[in-house]
């Protein structure tokens, strides 16, 4: 079954040239259309879905993107295609400008296809400019209010898709202005803002929400607070880390409601002890995490939640089965939302003639069997 925009998934063929997807045809084609391809590959009646788009994820394997590191960036690339991912921003954590830069410029460098791993596409700065009330597992030490200066040294370090901030505070707000002009997604995250601020943020440049529920100012039904906010208004767009511990699944279902189809990103949110066996690991210099429900929950010292190990493939899982959508409804939101959000939807997030090749092929479990990133098979 091939899913697409345009239409309900359906049983066909695709014709890829080069890195692009020439045709996308029903049925079967025909024995002299295959007689004169260079390559046929049997989807042996397997779902084919556009490559998943991780907007949100730190790292892997015992890396993280601070590490500022191409070879352990290449690592963390290589397991999330693993996992269907065919296009990812690495993303920071709150820290000093001078480590914050260093991960701009490896991540700059490490921009396009990986050998055997997902394309880098830029980076998403997670930070440093949140609220310090809602740190979650961020260093509270290195959180502040944005600077001009920061912010010209940070964008002449290189490609910048996505950055969180906490919207309440004027100096933030006016950020939102800099970045979004710049081209530069905003969205608002480990933040304590009202309803009445995150409609004032919708006017200067944010548009997306930092993983729903998690390091944000709670609902209440006389303050709706950042949650009701990012549900009730229409601007934003919405992450959420699906492994049912950082958030219930009726909260899924919930924002399913509230959101539809379009205006919900499934994310992971990775740290660095992800795909490592249960234990004790470091998470920043200063900090150790603890892995644990095999590699579900992942808790620093304090007991705070420290991002996740979900994978992709089974935040889609994890999704259908939490709200009752059909396959037909979610793909979207791991592919196509958040290439509109960051910009690169020309090219890539959806199956449609004339885009980049980046698919994936699942079984009837939703298990991967096959990504392919500009037309080459990267895993299988």
């Amino acid at each position: 079954m091939i899913y697409t925009p345009a239409n309900l998934a359906f049983k066909g063929w695709l014709l890829i040239q080069d890195k692009n997807i020439l045709s996308i045809e029903r049925g079967a084609p025909s024995p002299e259309t295959e007689k004169a391809m260079d390559k046929i590959i049997d989807a042996g009646g397997k779902t084919l879905l556009p490559g998943f788009i991780d907007v949100h994820t730190h790292g892997g394997l015992g890396f993280c993107t601070m590490d500022a590191d191409l070879e352990r960036l290449k690592a963390i690339a290589r397991r999330n295609a693993e996992h269907g991912v065919t296009s990812f921003l690495p993303t920071t954590l709150t820290d000093t400008r001078a480590a914050t830069i260093h991960a701009i410029e490896a991540v700059t460098a490490r921009i396009g296809v990986c050998d055997g791993g997902s394309k880098t596409v830029g980076i998403h700065l997670e930070g440093p400019y949140f609220n310090p009330m809602k740190a979650g597992a961020q260093d509270p030490d290195s959180i502040r209010r944005a600077d001009k200066d920061e912010i010209r040294a940070f964008l002449n370090a290189g490609t910048i898709r996505l950055i969180a901030m906490a919207p309440e505070f004027p100096e933030n707000l006016a950020a939102g202005d800099i970045f979004a002009a710049e081209g530069i997604t905003v969205s608002a995250g480990h933040t304590n803002a009202s309803y009445a601020d995150l409609m004032t943020a919708a006017e200067h440049g944010y548009s997306q929400i930092t993983h729903l529920y998690n390091g944000m100012g709670a609902f209440g039904h006389r303050e709706p607070g950042t949650i009701g906010g990012a549900l009730a208004i229409p601007a934003y767009t919405c992450e959420i880390i699906c492994d049912n511990v950082h958030s219930h699944p009726a909260t899924h279902r919930i924002a399913w409601k509230a959101k539809g189809s379009e205006k919900i990103i499934l994310i992971t949110d990775c740290i660095r002890p992800s795909g490592l066996p249960d234990g004790k690991y470091p998470f920043t210099d200063k900090e150790m995490v603890t892995v644990s429900e095999h590699g579900t929950n992942l808790r620093l010292d304090s007991g705070n939640l420290a991002g996740s190990a979900l994978t992709m493939d089974r935040a889609l899982v994890n999704f259908m089965a939490n709200t009752g959508a059909t396959l037909d409804e979610v793909w979207r939101c791991t592919s196509l939302n958040a290439a509109r959000q960051i910009g690169i939807s020309a090219e890539t997030g959806s199956i449609e003639k004339g885009k980049l090749a980046d698919l994936i092929l699942l079984d009837d479990q939703y298990q991967v069997k096959m990504t392919m990133i500009e037309g080459e098979i990267v895993y299988q």
